[in-house]
């Protein structure tokens, strides 16, 4: 049986164009304003959830990834970023099926809660994870909108309940390891 490789060339595509505008918006320091002067909150979220959404689990950690090379936090954010994807990846395809515009669009923003290890990590409060929410679903919905067919589900991931269980479990620990140090 020969073997599958776990992205296509569109997939692969999609990954490196959102994981460069990361990494390129990372690089110019160019980010939403933040709630306080020195606090801004930068476009990752959206171009993950978007490449999550048109490539699947592994578009979406590509992004993650390029975006590491330039930021601030460098590679230690990753495990906190990783559980939005894979749980994201998780409900997309019930999600892009549901026949209701606004409902795809709730959804879409009911998945972008799974943010509150980034949250929890970043800032503790109501206004930075409001932040964090418009980040990762206004921008991702706006594109599940407009442009269906781009972030259409064609992608396929083993193992997926699994490896998001295991994800969370781990951003749940880092997040305990990182309270205990403060």
């Amino acid at each position: 049986m020969p073997r599958k490789p776990l992205l296509n060339p569109r997939q692969i595509s999609v990954a490196a164009v959102f994981g460069g505008l990361s990494l390129i918006t990372e690089a110019f320091g160019l980010s939403l304003p933040g709630y306080l002067p020195g606090v801004n909150f930068n476009l990752v979220g959206a171009y993950l959830s978007i490449a999550t959404m048109a490539a699947g689990p592994l578009g979406g950690i590509i992004v993650t990834i390029l975006d590491s090379f330039t930021s601030s936090v460098g590679f230690y954010g990753l495990p906190f970023y990783w559980p939005h994807v894979f749980f994201l990846a998780l409900f997309y395809k019930r999600i892009y099926s549901m026949k209701s515009t606004a409902m795809k669009v709730v959804y879409v923003f009911k998945f972008a809660t799974t943010i509150w290890p980034l949250a929890v990590y970043n800032f503790v409060g109501v206004i930075p994870y409001a932040t964090f929410l418009a980040i990762y679903a206004l921008i991702p919905g706006f594109v599940l909108v407009t442009a269906p067919n781009f972030v259409r589900p064609n992608w396929n991931f083993p193992y997926l309940k699994w490896v998001t269980a295991a994800s969370i479990i781990l951003s749940a620990i880092a997040v305990a390891s990182q309270a205990g140090l403060r």
